[in-house]
């Protein structure tokens, strides 16, 4: 038995030492094992994820149906009290639509919450569905209760109400019988604070009206026949409040209980609400904790395969960067070193073994180049020192016709130096004469500058005392046609005054007629019109002192009216003058406006002379320094010119002594 263990473990070394996996074999496997780990991991990781979906889509299906089911529940008691506050078939047909859409939502939730455990809170469906049927039960009898009363004034019992009390009204209303129909008028008071206040006093203080109705009946002189006819009716009308009434009431019961079962619901299913929200909420944190899982197991995988994927790289960087420092050394010309990995048998041994041949070839040709290279840069010094001779001699007959070119041209600058130093000289003087010569004639043109400003000033003076003049007239002129504008008012005021006093004067001549008419009746009422009489002699001869003193105004009134319009006239005249006499002062103005503009003119052209006289004088002074600057330049252009003819010779001594330097060489 140990021999044949023996015989495999020899087997498995060789089998070991033969079987070599080559690099791309083992890329080819790391990427393969991380490509199929990962896929793993995430295959695993969306069946979860799928499963957790599921989950959550049934919760929030579920959260909907609860929701859904509450606000149905909500609308519905709206719509009750809606149909509390004014009854209508539409309330009833809308809350039977909610109920039934809130019984299909119910449905859906029971049959969601089977698989639930029995202690779970959406497990309580069954007690909510028999609160919702009471529910119901109680809109129903609240519905059965107002169709007795009636939805409006002219169903149930309401029309039946309304209808007995309208006959008893008509009826009595055909009879004189105020106390009665007080006592009608109160009855109907007590049927309407029962109809808004629901209180039962207010029945009790009916029954009292309705007694005291019938006693006062029996009292009135009415036939026999009518009040049997009223009692009828007031009986009618009394069993008609009595069943209203006692609808009323159950109404009111109704109401209130269905608002206590509306109410006892709420708790069970605002429970129901927070149950499906608490399941929605785990579901959804048990996909996030899922979804952090798979994140966390994928990032770990492509860790693991990161670090084993940089480990061989690292042992596959190394091995090349040991291979490239031995192919520097080799390119440095080191042929002596062993390249690494030479006893490898895979992509980096065949690498290693090709450098290795790479080495002995280079060495081969290293040597063959050497031979060449001597042999060529004995050849090619023979060739450089023939071609330096020949670039010599070029060279010493271009240089020496350069050196001839640059003597002839200094000695023709160093006349034409003398020349213009000459030149310089003479501009000096004649700029000299010609600046003394500006400079008196600037003086003249200044002091015709200084007259011409002085005199415009002056036209200046009087253009403004004129204009002064003007402005005043103008003034004038205008209080002139204020003060005619005032005199208008006063002859328009008077003219009114005098309307006034025709008015005046027309009720004095009314009150005189009325006076005497008033004497005249007086007359003929005898002794009784007696004071009557003294009172219209009073009235007309107070008329007559009225009619005297409006005369009297009007004089005086026409007076102003005519003394008015004579100094109106004379305004307007004085208007007229001062016009006029505006009229020349602005003639003369815009004259001595003229005179000042051509004056300023001549003072600005006589200025604008001055300064161009100075301008010449200060371009004189600049042609003087100019001439001046020219001289100096030009006497050292003269001694340049003498300098580089000197070293023009000193050059072509010191070209021969090159190219006697390179021949040799």
């Amino acid at each position: 038995m140990f021999t044949l263990r023996g015989r495999l473990a020899g087997l498995s070394g060789k089998l070991a030492r033969h079987i070599r996996l080559g690099l791309r074999v083992q890329i080819a496997l790391l990427g393969i094992v991380g490509v199929l780990l990962t896929g793993a991991i995430c295959l695993f990781g969306l069946k979860l994820a799928d499963t957790a979906q599921q989950q959550s889509a049934q919760r929030i299906a579920l959260r909907a149906h609860v929701v859904e089911l509450s606000a149905n529940y909500l609308e519905a008691g709206l719509i009750g009290t809606a149909f509390l506050r004014k009854p209508d078939d539409k309330l009833i047909a809308d809350h039977k639509a909610v109920v039934s859409s809130a019984h299909l939502h119910l449905d859906a939730i029971e049959k969601m919450v089977e698989p639930f455990d029995d202690g779970d809170p959406l497990k309580q469906t069954s007690a909510l569905r028999s609160g919702f049927n009471l529910y119901l039960t109680r809109f129903q009898n609240l519905v059965s209760a107002q169709q007795v009363l009636g939805f409006n004034e002219n169903q149930g019992l309401q029309g039946k109400l309304r209808a007995t009390v309208h006959q008893v009204e008509s009826r009595l209303a055909e009879f004189d019988q105020p106390r009665l129909s007080n006592l009608m008028l109160m009855m109907r008071r007590h049927e309407k604070d029962f109809m808004l206040r629901g209180d039962e006093k207010y029945t009790v203080q009916f029954d009292k009206r309705i007694d005291e109705f019938g006693e006062m009946l029996a009292a009135s002189d009415m036939s026999a026949a009518v009040k049997a006819e009223l009692a009828t009716l007031i009986k009618s009308y009394n069993a008609s409040f009595l069943a209203f009434s006692v609808s009323q009431s159950t109404l009111n019961d109704e109401a209130a209980d269905f608002v206590t079962v509306y109410q006892r619901n709420r708790p069970a299913l605002d429970a129901l609400i927070k149950a499906a929200e608490d399941r929605y909420q785990a579901s959804e944190a048990n996909a996030v904790e899922l979804r952090k899982a798979l994140a966390w197991a994928i990032g770990g995988a492509t860790l693991c395969i990161g670090i084993l994927a940089l480990l061989f790289g690292q042992r596959i960087a190394g091995m090349i960067a040991r291979m490239t420092g031995a192919m520097q050394k080799l390119a440095a010309g080191d042929f002596e070193l062993v390249l690494p990995g030479l006893g490898r048998h895979d992509e980096l041994g065949e690498m290693a073994r090709a450098v290795e041949h790479f080495k002995a070839v280079s060495q081969q040709r290293a040597r063959d180049e050497v031979d060449a290279k001597i042999q060529h840069d004995a050849i090619l010094a023979q060739r450089r020192r023939a071609d330096m001779n020949r670039l010599a001699d070029g060279f010493e007959v271009a240089i020496g016709e350069i050196i001839e070119g640059v003597s002839s041209a200094s000695i023709r600058l160093e006349q034409s130096a003398g020349s213009l130093t000459a030149t310089a000289e003479r501009s000096q003087e004649l700029a000299s004469a010609v600046a003394a010569a500006s400079g008196e004639v600037t003086t003249k043109v200044q002091s015709v500058a200084a007259s011409a400003e002085q005199m415009a000033s002056s036209v200046d003076e009087i253009g403004r005392q004129i204009r002064q003049s003007a402005a005043i007239a103008a003034k004038a002129a205008e209080q002139t046609r204020r003060t005619n504008d005032h005199v208008g008012e006063l002859a328009k005021a008077g003219s009114r005054i005098g309307h006034i006093v025709e008015l005046i004067t027309t009720i004095a001549k009314q009150t005189n007629l009325l006076a005497l008419n008033a004497t005249i009746e007086a007359a003929r009422a005898g002794e009784a019109g007696r004071g009557f009489s003294v009172v219209a002699l009073e009235v007309k001869a107070l008329a007559a002192q009225t009619a005297r003193a409006t005369d009297e105004i009007n004089e005086h009134v026409g007076g102003i009216q005519a003394a008015t319009t004579q100094s109106s006239d004379s305004i307007k005249e004085i208007s007229d003058t001062i016009g006029q006499m505006s009229a020349i002062s602005t003639t003369i103005a815009r004259a001595v406006e003229q005179q000042g503009s051509a004056t300023a003119q001549i003072s600005r052209n006589v200025q604008q002379a001055a300064q161009d006289t100075q301008n010449v004088g200060a371009s004189v002074t600049d042609v003087q320094r100019g001439a001046t600057a020219t001289g100096a330049a030009s006497s050292q252009v003269f001694s340049e010119a003498r300098s580089l003819s000197s070293e023009s010779a000193r050059l072509k001594a010191e070209v021969g002594k090159f190219l006697g330097s390179v021949r040799a060489a």
